[in-house]
């Protein structure tokens, strides 16, 4: 080890910022320093609401050249003029380089406009500095960090991205910042790490509330608008790739396993109002990481009006519902209707295994006709035979379905399993009222 250095693994607090340091310190002096500045950087602050698109930066009458996407359409909301040196700017970045090679064709043109949103206006200034002194505050916060890292890109200063990056990497993150971390292109180079470390954190922080009864106790009592709770709200608003990363990393408790396989539904529900796209969600990302949703397989062929379920169910799922569980099927569509089927054990009057099919909350209550038919495959023939039709024509508020004896199911010799699989088959038609 050469003199002077510190041992492996060891880094000093001093260590850790000249690390940081990513472009040479000292031009500090000279940010918005008119005596050392040959260029006036007009700044035009508009408001979010604006439509986005590309647009050409000039030097005043000078050509345009292509930026990034910023805000355009209306007025500036305020103008913020500062005096920068050319030099500087172009060497952290090869957007200003650009702009500012164009800019000298024109001689006497000294200020140059920039349209940003007034979202991004703190973490450009920090972008600004940040290209004179080559540092970042060491209190900046992880949301505003992520903001500098989308300035730094948009505006091509390499520095800069790679050291917000380390710095949401090495800190703690919050709710707002690892779902925007989730976000960023993938164009960044150490997006991926971010993702990651995004991940990371949603999983932990909703590793408790996954595995316990916490979560039955908000998702089976509330309605998907009222009453929502803290952390179900947060939940609520996290995008798909955070919802994948909390279930695949976390194994919800027995008596939650129920209650997750609802708030999936329901998160689906909320943020994917297209019943088309809401199923292929579901049937593609979520349900796959759901115990629940794994235990029933199914096939559908739908029409506007009518379709065909085709289900699977394992004899160790069935027979371990007994004596008061139940499991539930991805959910189906019919006639613009989401439907689920329930399989479940109940001791009433007596034992029973029933097959029932309930209807999604959401749409509001389905008047009509609703003609319905349950067939399974008998051990001896392996052919469908029919076990339950009805035409039923009230307002479809309940299950509808059918009951088996629990005794025809737990039996060894049971008929309703072929090769330890109860195989189901669901025909539905849907004749709304005039």
């Amino acid at each position: 080890m050469a003199k002077g250095d510190a041992p492996t693994g060891v880094v000093t607090e001093l260590g850790a910022e000249k690390a940081e340091a990513e472009v040479d310190a000292g031009f500090e002096f000279a940010f918005n320093n008119k005596a050392f500045s040959d260029r006036v950087l007009r700044i035009e602050v508009v408001g979010t609401s604006c439509k986005r698109r590309r647009y050409k930066a000039k030097d005043n009458e000078g050509e345009g050249i292509d930026s990034s996407c910023v805000v355009m359409g209306t007025p500036g909301l305020r103008v913020k003029t500062i005096h920068v040196s050319s030099v500087i700017l172009a060497a952290r970045s090869s957007f200003f380089f650009k702009l500012f090679s164009n800019g000298v064709k024109k001689s006497g043109q000294r200020q140059t406009k920039i349209r940003i949103a007034d979202s991004e206006e703190n973490a450009f200034m920090e972008l600004l500095k940040f290209m004179y002194n080559g540092r970042l505050t060491p209190t900046t916060e992880s949301t505003l960090l992520v903001d500098i890292l989308m300035a730094a890109d948009k505006f091509d200063v390499v520095s800069c991205i790679k050291l917000c990056s380390q710095r949401l990497i090495g800190q703690p993150m919050t709710l707002e910042s690892a779902v925007r971390c989730l976000d960023i292109p993938c164009s960044i180079s150490m997006a991926a790490d971010l993702s990651e470390a995004a991940k990371k954190f949603l999983s932990k922080r909703y590793e408790k509330f996954l595995s316990t009864n916490e979560l039955v106790d908000i998702v089976v009592t509330k309605s998907l608008y009222q009453g929502i709770t803290c952390f179900q709200d947060e939940l609520m608003k996290i995008p798909l790739a955070g919802i994948v990363a909390i279930l695949s990393r976390n194994h919800p408790g027995v008596a939650s396993e129920e209650s997750v396989y609802d708030f999936v539904l329901r998160w689906a529900h909320l943020q994917y109002p297209n019943s088309e796209e809401r199923h292929k969600i579901l049937s593609s990302s979520l349900l796959p990481l759901v115990t629940l949703g794994r235990i029933m397989t199914n096939a559908i062929q739908t029409g506007q009006s009518s379709c065909i379920i085709n289900f699977s169910i394992k004899r160790e799922h069935c027979c371990g519902l007994f004596p008061s569980r139940s499991i539930r099927s991805p959910p189906f569509y019919c006639a613009g209707h989401g439907f689920f089927l329930s399989a479940l054990a109940k001791t009433e009057s007596f034992n029973f295994f029933g097959l029932l099919i309930k209807k999604l909350e959401g749409n509001g209550p389905l008047r009509g006709t609703i003609d319905y038919e349950m067939e399974v495959t008998a051990r001896r023939s392996s052919e469908f035979a029919s076990i339950s039709r009805r035409t039923t024509t009230t307002d479809i508020r309940q299950a509808f379905g059918c009951r088996i004896p629990w005794s025809e199911i737990s039996a060894d010799d049971s008929p309703f399993f072929v090769d330890d699989n109860l195989h189901l088959r669901v025909r539905i038609k849907i004749t709304p009222q005039p």
